[in-house]
């Protein structure tokens, strides 16, 4: 059993590559216990009134800790764009439900107008995405009852509201370090990226030279989550020699006959393929390697990698102390 709970997970980790979707899931059943335990001393407690309670918080946890995200005030703004948007469609909905057909079908036309028209301003354009959820689960209201009850659509108005404040609550007392991980994976993929490179040109002996620009972006705005943090100038810092070195690499990659001389962009390969399984687990690395870097950088026979092996040495002392500081 414990094997395919591991297979499992480690399957998930290739698609969830950054790690915001298991931070998602984490706080996402985090809030779920938190809401379904007050949820039991609701003196009012239905079925129904437990879905406008519990699930539209929960969704919006899911929401707020999407891939796009990168800070805790897009975070903290999302979740409260995703409640505030569903309370409107559920109240809506509600109240439409007691007419006809062509009633749902003009609040229906409505709501996602109103919805286009607000994320088309500036500041709310990057809340557009939130549309079809909020739109789907606003819908749901028509299938639970208590059509066109007034009363019915405050008291769903009211449970989303104590959800979500108990939720935003909640949200905030999440350790900040659980959030510093989606830097540490998006600067490992940089550094994979990097490795795979190199693995294509100096062991396949390829001409073909990939740039992945998407994960060096993604490493420098997920600085975000990191703000926050005592160690932010480090973080900011790795960041920026993290970006040196991939376009050092780069130009590297461009003049492979000039740089390889004495192997020395072979020699940079071997590092990145024993340090791999460091980088990938987020700790810090032996000595030993911070050594061989040392080593290398004296026995370069060219400027530019030496300033490629020195670039790294700062990464290495950069990773390591962020590394021990988060453990």
């Amino acid at each position: 059993m414990k094997s395919i709970f591991a297979t499992t997970y480690q399957k998930f980790k290739t698609y969830d590559v950054y790690g915001n979707g298991r931070i998602s899931i984490f706080v996402t059943l985090y809030i779920y216990i938190v809401l379904s335990s007050f949820n039991i001393y609701n003196l009012n407690f239905s079925l129904t009134q437990t879905f406008f309670f519990v699930i539209p918080a929960a969704s919006a946890i899911g929401a707020a800790h999407l891939s796009n995200i990168n800070s805790f005030k897009q975070r903290d703004s999302t979740f409260i764009v995703f409640m505030v948007f569903t309370a409107c469609g559920v109240f809506g909905f509600t109240i439409a439900e007691k007419y006809n057909t062509y009633a749902l079908l003009v609040f229906s036309f409505s709501l996602y107008f109103a919805l286009m028209t607000v994320t088309s301003f500036s500041g709310f354009t990057q809340y557009r995405g939130l549309i079809p959820p909020v739109f789907v689960l606003s819908f749901l209201t028509i299938l639970v009852g208590g059509a066109g009850q007034f009363n019915v659509a405050i008291n769903r108005a009211i449970s989303m509201s104590v959800a979500g404040i108990i939720s935003y609550i909640c949200l905030q007392l999440i350790p900040v370090k659980y959030y510093h991980q989606i830097w540490f994976s998006s600067a490992n993929i940089v550094l994979t990226r990097i490795r795979n490179q190199l693995q294509l040109i100096i062991v396949k002996e390829s001409t073909s030279i990939i740039f992945h620009g998407d994960c060096v972006i993604k490493m420098n705005s997920s600085l975000g989550f990191t703000s926050s943090s005592n160690q932010y100038p480090e973080f900011k810092n790795c960041s920026a020699k993290i970006y040196q070195f991939y376009f050092g690499a780069a130009l590297a990659y461009n003049n492979y006959e000039k740089y390889n001389r004495n192997g020395c962009l072979t020699n940079l390969f071997k590092w990145l393929v024993a340090t791999e399984s460091f980088f990938q687990q987020h700790i810090a690395l032996p000595t030993q390697y911070v050594e061989q870097i040392i080593q290398h950088q004296y026995t370069a026979p060219n400027s530019d990698i030496r300033n490629l092996w020195q670039v790294l040495f700062e990464i290495t002392q950069s990773w390591n102390n962020l590394c021990n500081a988060s453990h």
